[in-house]
């Protein structure tokens, strides 16, 4: 573009007040790639299994709630079902309360069926299997507190009164979740006195398309019984799980919204400023030919060319920061491998494109507007 040199002149005019708007521009689309990042890693993970069809069956009262040993063989009577497992969330840590992570107890013989996308090599999963205390672990937490296959350590549970004493004899590898430890349902129920209760169930179902039927069957099957379920797929389940924290998408979303506000605001402002000190030179330029259209667009591409470096800055600057920094590690396996996703990077660009024609809009139409006279007359 034949303009392109005055155009960036003009962006870097006043350079201090140009370098503090892009940096401030740039934290708020850094926050707000962080915020879209955060949900669409919470998709990423309700998204990763393989095929996407586990079934989560659970208390209609609540996910606290128990549910009796005695449904699994009840479920595993409905056709299109390949498998069920029992779990148990059980929230330990290890060493110090800071050290926390998700960690559960499973029914080992049927976790490969059910849960086909943790991969193990099959003489680990053997030793694991064959070890009533053996635990599987995630390598991110191996990596953490710098565990290896054959060490012996212990859980210190928050829910339960017994402290697990766990050898790890497994590394499982997943898409997504590397933060996990599981250990061994008979391990547990022994410890709980064999009292036929469980967390919840895990359904592996044939074919994706039945799982609304199947669930509705699950439920219908337990509907008037004194332990009554609520069956979600597996992605409701996860919405589900963050939902008892609130309505954390309409929340993010809210506050995403007030940061994009404040940044055109901002820009509004830092352009307005702009376009009023150069009035005479705008005049000069209409004088000495420039029409109005070219100089509306002119101004535009560059009120919004500072936005888009905001925003570009803003979002690369997401991308060094969250690859340094190990999130897993920092949220206690809430966060799982996070960076700022794709999705989120091209709404922040594209946001940034709207917020310099929205809040430079004005400001570019009335200079564009200007008689020259009028422009001439006035001294800045």
């Amino acid at each position: 573009m034949k303009f392109s040199k005055l155009i960036l002149r003009n962006v870097f005019r006043n350079k201090l007040r140009a370098a503090l708007t892009v940096l401030l521009m740039a934290a708020i689309f850094f926050f707000v790639a962080t915020l879209l990042s955060i949900l669409e890693n919470f998709t990423l993970f309700s998204d990763a299994g393989k095929g996407q069809n586990r079934l989560a069956v659970q208390s209609a009262i609540s996910l606290a709630n128990v549910l009796p040993v005695a449904h699994e063989a009840k479920i595993r009577q409905i056709p299109g079902i390949i498998d069920v497992c029992e779990m148990q969330w059980f929230g330990a840590y290890y060493k110090e309360p800071k050290n926390f992570f998700a960690n559960f107890a499973v029914d080992h013989r049927h976790m490969p069926a059910v849960f086909d996308d943790y991969a193990t090599s099959p003489a680990e999963f053997e030793a694991f299997a064959k070890d009533r205390q053996g635990a599987i672990v995630g390598p991110e937490l191996m990596k953490r507190f710098g565990w290896k296959i054959g060490d012996r350590i212990t859980l210190k549970s928050t829910i339960f009164p017994f402290n697990p004493e766990l050898n790890i004899r497994a590394v499982y590898n997943h898409p997504i979740d590397t933060s996990s430890l599981m250990f061994h349902m008979d391990y547990f129920q022994e410890a709980m006195g064999n009292n036929g209760l469980v967390g919840m169930f895990w359904v592996k179902v044939k074919d994706a398309k039945n799982m609304n039927p199947i669930s509705k069957q699950i439920d219908d099957m337990f509907r008037n019984s004194t332990d009554p379920t609520e069956t979600f797929t597996e992605k409701e389940f996860q919405l589900n799980f963050l939902s008892m924290m609130g309505d954390i998408k309409l929340l993010f979303h809210s506050i995403s919204l007030c940061a994009i506000f404040m940044v055109i605001l901002l820009a509004a402002i830092a352009m307005s400023m702009s376009a009023r000190e150069r009035v005479t030179e705008i005049a000069v330029l209409k004088a000495i030919g420039f029409g109005r259209r070219l100089v509306l667009a002119l101004m535009l591409i560059e009120f919004t060319t500072l936005t888009v470096i905001g925003g570009i800055l803003g979002v690369l600057g997401g991308r060094i920061v969250f690859s340094v920094v190990n999130m897993t590690r920092v949220t206690q396996g809430f966060l799982v491998n996070f960076t700022l996703y794709p999705h989120p990077i091209v709404t922040c660009l594209i946001v940034s494109i709207a917020v310099g024609i929205i809040a430079g809009g004005w400001p570019a139409i009335r200079s564009a507007n200007m008689s020259v006279v009028d422009g001439l007359r006035r001294v800045v």
